[in-house]
């Protein structure tokens, strides 16, 4: 019968050659693909949490040779251990990994400093248990929360439905894995969605500093497919029905086939249709239907055009702030080194 220290040392080795762990052990597999599937005592003591319960190889083999499951074999030497041949791996599958989250809770609250052994071992109450995975930073320090794949799905239910789970006193969060995921999903998501509307509301304020006169504004239509006219040819034409007219803003590209004007003047553009017959402008040789833009109409498409200029000045002011930064840099260092010489 293995003792308590055997029984510790089989489940850590029954973990790495386990059907959690070994799909997902980059390393474990590529030492599988040297040696038959044998990995010798040696190699498996590099790993910390199995040498911090012995570091004596022949401890470790005469406790795996103790195993009742029969998911791991010892060599005839006694230097190596292996998965049993006869129980292959599962498939690391999409359906796999579903049924794996079926059974696997979240649970928080447990100290920062612990160790993943007594973790395991305080775990073993409401077991059986077939994974305990510690959640870390992103410089390896425990968070204090934790994965736990339990042996199916009830028993995963049990631990969650508990009245109270306290560990050294700190009651501990439970929760499903998939639960815990669309929480975070969601809280992702509201911080996008804030940092959104904060940005949202801080380009809508300063477009409330842009104040764009009424009555300026005309959609003009009536280009047909393939006709060409440029901007420049439309503001010339404007001109010469109405030389005292000053055109702030023609937004219109080559081969478009409709565009928007703006004057600059209060009423300018109420002025100008007036000037014209049957409210249409010919240049080279193609008619403009123009009309003068009003109501929700006239508010949206100055909305639009203030956004469109705020976006462009605030581009424009940080492409500058970030020359500006290189270029202190660069005088920075060039100053220094006249310095030094």
């Amino acid at each position: 019968m293995a003792s308590e220290l055997e029984s510790k040392i089989i489940r850590q080795i029954e973990y790495y050659f386990g059907n959690i762990n070994l799909p997902r052990d980059k390393f474990m597999q590529e030492k599988l693909k040297e040696d038959d599937g044998w990995i010798s005592l040696e190699v498996l003591l590099t790993f910390k949490r199995l040498a911090s319960l012995s570091e004596d190889p022949e401890v470790i083999a005469t406790a795996v040779e103790k195993a009742e499951n029969g998911l791991v074999e010892v060599s005839e030497d006694r230097k190596k251990i292996r998965r049993n041949p006869d129980l292959p791996l599962p498939e690391l599958n999409d359906a796999r990994k579903k049924e794996l989250m079926e059974r696997t809770a979240y649970a928080k609250g447990f100290p920062l400093d612990e160790s993943l052994n007594e973790i395991i071992s305080f775990m073993d109450q409401y077991g059986p248990v077939d994974s305990v995975n510690r959640r870390s930073t992103k410089d390896h320090k425990f968070k204090g929360s934790c994965f736990i794949i339990f042996k199916d799905k009830d028993t995963c239910q049990k631990f969650i439905d508990q009245e109270s789970v306290k560990y050294k006193d700190t009651e501990l969060i439970r929760k499903w894995q998939d639960k815990y995921f669309a929480e975070k999903k969601k809280e992702y998501e509201d911080r996008v969605k804030s940092k959104k509307d904060k940005k949202q509301a801080k380009l809508e304020e300063k477009c409330k500093q842009l104040e764009y006169p009424k009555g300026a504004a005309i959609h003009f239509t009536g280009i047909p497919e393939g006709k060409s006219l440029t901007r420049e040819e439309i503001k010339e034409k404007i001109v010469q029905v109405d030389e005292s007219v000053t055109v702030s803003f023609i937004e219109f590209y080559k081969g478009d086939v409709e565009g928007y004007l703006r004057f600059s003047a209060e009423n300018a553009a109420v002025d100008f249709v007036k000037k014209l017959t049957d409210e249409e402008l010919e240049v080279s040789e193609v008619k403009l239907k123009l009309k003068v833009l009003e109501g929700t109409e006239e508010e949206e498409y100055l909305k639009k055009t203030a956004e469109a200029v705020t976006k462009m000045r605030e581009k424009a002011k940080l492409g500058k702030n970030n020359r500006k930064r290189r270029g202190n840099f660069s005088n920075g260092r060039e100053s220094k080194t006249k310095k030094t010489e």
